[in-house]
């Protein structure tokens, strides 16, 4: 990547000045300035501080079911959890027994535990992590010479973000969707192999990634030819369905800590209760998903269409291969609720880089254009889950008010 452009001292002030006022109100100001790097230290420290004000009830019930309200109530009980009991169990997940999927969690709660039963601080430090993987992979976009300050670009940062810091509420996957996304680049943009070795990292934020890293493999290894991608990307966005047989079917091959996972994300009970009809009101966020879904599918049939321009720019030739097999996966997979739906947002941002590098200026303007009217009920949602983790007064107060009052 490119070096830090050059700024402006009084611009910096202004940003420190902005900072101390509002964190928040600092984030807004550098985005009119995004590729700097003192733009990148707000973006960071606004996150650090939204996870410290992180606020959430200690467990689910029927008017708060946030992930974010169980990771409290387990918080709270690590510190009945000692020593040796975690040991134990951190030793039976790395040799692969039947148990925990994952650890990443365990061992930041733990830890943090051990200092202190404030769980604002656990949200921090996942805040902490989060915005560090984010803001690597973002610098890949930003530090493009065809990215400035235009609506154009402003879109395509929401599309790279789409992964944003309020999904340190659902800290597991998401956390390991950033450090998977920071790893596809630097191995199909940036030919970087060892890249692997942390990609290797991903199932231990989340047990999920294990196939992330069979797909990324194949990927890589891959010698099929392109058309032949082509034509199963086609397929995979009208044939998905088969996709949870065939995962039932090999359930009985799979080890037992990745058999346990599989059983119950193609559980029947599991999948009707992850796509429960409600009201009315269900049917219209319906709609608006698979509309983000089509529009999402028809960015990358555009890429398709263009794909001598794109496989001639040697910055997005393995990311366009990738990046087709990858969505095959993720249609295939989208019944499974755990599965494609999630691992598709780990697709946007190589479509938003893919854009940015081959179509920023060139053509399609209006089809990208159209993105906020597309995600309109993603705004909307999003606004209320904002909501639903901050105080008001989280908008407007200085990050020394915001340490006495979290701290």
């Amino acid at each position: 990547m490119t070096t830090w452009p050059k700024e402006n001292n009084t611009d910096k002030a202004l940003k420190i000045i902005l900072f101390l006022i509002s964190p928040f109100i600092a984030f807004l100001y550098s985005l009119r300035t995004i590729k700097t790097k003192s733009s990148y230290v707000v973006f960071f420290l606004f996150c650090v501080f939204f996870g410290l004000s992180f606020s959430v009830s200690a467990g689910k019930d029927e008017h708060n079911k946030s992930d974010g309200a169980s990771y409290r109530e387990k918080f709270e009980r690590y510190k009945y959890v000692s020593d040796s009991e975690f040991y134990k169990r951190f030793n039976e997940y790395f040799t692969f027994e039947e148990g925990a999927k994952d650890y990443y969690f365990d061992t930041v709660a733990f830890y943090v535990s051990r200092v202190t039963d404030n769980y604002h601080i656990m949200f921090m430090v996942f805040a902490i992590v989060f915005a560090y993987f984010g803001l690597k992979s973002l610098r890949f976009l930003t530090s493009e010479p065809k990215f400035d300050a235009s609506l154009s670009c402003l879109i395509l940062v929401y599309l790279f973000m789409i992964n944003q810091i309020f999904n340190i509420n659902g800290v597991r996957f998401w956390t390991a969707a950033w450090i998977g996304v920071y790893c596809i680049f630097q191995i199909f943009r940036n030919g970087n192999k060892k890249y692997f070795l942390l990609a290797l990292c991903t199932p231990f934020f989340h047990g999920a990634f294990w196939v992330y890293i069979l797909v990324i493999t194949f990927a890589y290894f891959s010698k099929w030819t392109q058309k032949v991608w082509v034509v199963l990307f086609f397929i995979s966005f009208f044939v998905s369905n088969i996709s949870v047989d065939f995962v039932r079917e090999i359930i009985g091959y799979l080890p037992p800590f990745l058999a346990g996972m599989a059983q119950s994300y193609t559980d029947a009970e599991y999948i009707q209760e992850r796509s429960a009809k409600g009201s009315g009101f269900y049917w219209v966020a319906e709609i608006f998903r698979f509309s983000v879904k089509v529009y999402m599918n028809y960015l990358v049939w555009l890429f398709i269409k263009n794909s001598s321009r794109i496989t001639a720019n040697p910055k997005t030739k393995s990311l366009f291969a990738f990046l087709l097999i990858w969505m095959t996966f993720a249609n295939f997979t989208m019944p499974i609720p755990s599965l494609g739906g999630r691992f598709m947002a780990l697709a946007y941002p190589v479509i938003a880089y893919i854009w940015l590098v081959n179509f920023k200026g060139v053509k399609y303007q209006k089809v990208l254009h159209a993105m906020p009217f597309v995600f309109l009920f993603s705004f909307y949602t999003q606004f209320l889950l904002y909501k639903n983790v901050l105080d008001i007064s989280f908008y407007f107060s200085s990050p020394f008010y915001l340490l006495y009052k979290y701290f």
